[in-house]
């Protein structure tokens, strides 16, 4: 597409079953997108997912999607990123019976690095987290981050 480089990705999945007899809420499977394009010193991506499974283990069956979206900005030795993801899941410990309260949790972050010497890059970040399990406020918090990457 002219000066730009896009990327597409998709898939489905999906199967049928009961366990022990009882028919589950939803059958287990998903679907997931995602997109991204390259212009010169930007880039922006975009995915998407949904989807139910069922885990043998504890017998527990969810329904989820989650979602994310990043950009990221080049200029010399600066690069500067900013993403967010959003993810809620309901789910039941009850075969047959679909959940009746949400689990989530919201992310947003961005950060600058800057290349110092070659082969040594600066880093300055923030990310927030807000969480709930069973539509209860579980993991929140927000951090600053200062780092360096080094290779040799």
């Amino acid at each position: 597409m002219g000066d730009s480089a896009v990327t597409i990705g998709m898939g489905y999945s999906a199967t049928e079953g009961a366990k022990t007899g009882t028919q589950m809420t939803n059958d287990e499977g998903g679907i997931h997108f995602g997109i991204s394009a390259v212009t010169g010193d930007l880039t922006v991506a975009v995915a998407f997912a949904d989807g139910d499974s069922i885990e043998q283990t504890n017998t527990v069956q969810s329904d989820s999607d989650y979602m994310a979206a990043g950009v990221k900005y080049v200029s010399g030795d600066l690069t500067f990123n900013v993403g967010v993801s959003s993810g809620t899941s309901q789910d039941s410990m009850t075969v047959g019976t679909a959940g009746t309260t949400e689990d989530s949790e919201d992310t947003t972050s961005a950060s600058v690095s800057y290349a110092v010497a070659s082969g040594v890059t600066a880093i300055l970040g923030f990310s927030n987290t807000d969480a709930e399990d069973e539509g209860v406020a579980s993991t929140d918090g927000s951090a600053w981050y200062i780092g360096a990457n080094m290779s040799f």
